[in-house]
């Protein structure tokens, strides 16, 4: 005859059976989180020595231009192995990346995409028996050619950076960083692309990684701070007598240009360096700082981009008179990246809502068929409507009547503002700056981001430089 469990003993029981519950569903739920979050980090990390196996059944698929221009496919050599080929060596090198020496761009983050195959079941089946590989899905991406080659062209032979994005959308169409190196031949220049007394840096992209003094483009959160210190306030009165003195420190307008009585927006227009040193002055160090921290300064940037370079802005209410001056003006230990002074003007341009910037649009199967695409995502308003109008009739004003008034941007209505920024003692060394937005007579638009390193005045070259990219865009 059973005996009847004492209350105590059941009471342990219900308690050791639900920890295993716990711990099965807790197994189950890491389980689902892998499969549908962790699988490509593990799967295809290049660290995983299994990793190779995967490319064993399945030919990496190809990557192309949103107008279908293939930037990297596989092909057979001449022993018969596959080999990835980059059909124009240098000029997606940053975007598109490589496979091998480890991974990079997006034949690192989308490797999982690229060496999975989507071609029917049985096909696949098919194919295995048969010895054969399947196709691997191929990855479209937001690049356009003409506009990638215009700022690859315009570049020349200066070392930077061009990056191109529509505001409305967050779509890269053209992301450019020189020096740059031949993804095909990158196994065999390995050495030397590495070597530690090669101060080029060929491998970082600049566009996304740089981090450069933004010179006079910075005088649009300048312009922002100014605003918001004064409740949207315009009224400014500024007489320039070429340089201003703040403490021990002097600080010059360009060409030590006398630009005599300014209101904001002339001085934003002739780019007068005096005249927003002394706005700089007028606005608390920690509220300065603030709005250059909700233009997203000091922080991580909100993007869709792998290895992104946060931008500084290091302004405190300690900070000195002149360097204060100076970090108003877009020098001092001011710093920023060519995607993020391009995110900044997409927003101006997009009445101050920020789209977040992404590079692959879609993933297709060898079949054709769409298997995942990405949709625009809003980060949300860095500025306001108000704000965004009143930039925007500042930067018309840059091109109209002001330091970029001799560039021919054609039929396009452009806003933008130059910047000539010093990086080291010898005042004659200096980036060249354009950053700002086109709008054609639809209504198109189309945000740049340009820098030329040592190139000189940020009119004579980085803005020249915009206009032909927004040509090959528009065009």
């Amino acid at each position: 005859m059973n005996r009847p469990i004492k209350k105590s003993k059941r009471k342990e029981i219900y308690v050791v059976a639900c920890f295993f519950v716990i711990i099965f569903v807790g197994m189950i739920a890491y389980l689902i989180n892998f499969v549908t979050n962790g699988a490509k980090e593990f799967v295809y990390n290049p660290y995983n020595s299994r990793f190779s196996v995967f490319a064993d059944d399945v030919t990496r698929g190809n990557i192309y231009t949103a107008d279908g221009h293939a930037i990297a496919q596989t092909s057979l050599g001449e022993d018969r192995k596959e080999v990835r080929v980059y059909p124009d060596k240098k000029l997606f090198c940053h975007s598109v990346g490589y496979v091998d020496k480890g991974m990079t761009g997006l034949e690192a983050s989308y490797s999982f995409d690229l060496l999975k195959s989507n071609i029917p079941l049985e096909e696949q089946i098919n194919n295995s028996l048969t010895g054969k590989k399947s196709p691997g899905d191929d990855l479209f991406t937001t690049l356009d050619y003409d506009t990638q080659k215009a700022a690859y062209d315009g570049l020349d032979i200066f070392d930077g950076a061009v990056i191109a994005m529509e505001p409305d959308t967050g779509k890269i169409v053209a992301m450019v960083s020189k020096p740059d190196f031949d993804p095909n031949t990158i196994a065999a220049n390995w050495d030397d692309l590495t070597d530690e007394k090669n101060k080029k840096s060929s491998l970082v992209n600049r566009a996304t990684l740089g981090a450069y003094p933004p010179g006079s483009t910075f005088k649009i959160v300048t312009t922002i701070a100014y605003l918001r210190a004064n409740g949207g306030n315009e009224d400014y009165s500024f007489n320039c007598k070429g340089s201003l003195k703040v403490d021990d420190y002097k600080i010059h307008c360009s060409g030590h240009k006398s630009h005599g009585k300014e209101d904001l927006l002339k001085a934003f227009s002739n780019s007068c360096n005096s005249a927003f040193a002394d706005i700089g002055l007028n606005i608390d160090p920690v509220d300065f700082r603030g709005t250059a921290e909700s233009l997203l300064f000091n922080q991580e940037l909100p993007t869709m981009l792998e290895h992104t370079k946060a931008s500084s802005f290091k302004v405190n209410s300690s900070t000195a008179k002149s360097i204060i001056a100076q970090s108003a003006i877009g020098q001092g230990e001011t710093s920023a990246s060519p995607l993020h002074m391009c995110m900044l003007v997409s927003a101006i341009a997009n009445d101050g809502n920020l789209m977040e910037p992404y590079l692959a649009d879609k993933i297709i199967t060898a079949k054709g068929e769409t298997v995942q695409q990405t949709k625009p995502k809003s980060y949300g308003d860095i500025i306001s409507k108000d704000e965004a109008s009143k930039l925007q009739s500042y930067m018309e004003a840059v091109v109209m009547d002001g330091t970029a008034d001799k560039v021919d941007f054609g039929d396009l209505k452009v806003y933008g503002k130059t910047g000539t920024a010093e990086f080291t003692n010898n005042k004659n060394q200096t980036h060249s700056w354009f950053v700002g937005y086109a709008v054609d007579n639809s209504g198109k638009k189309l945000a740049v981001a340009v820098i030329m390193e040592r190139a000189g005045y940020g009119s004579k070259y980085a803005a020249p430089l915009a206009a032909k990219v927004f040509k090959a865009y528009f065009e």
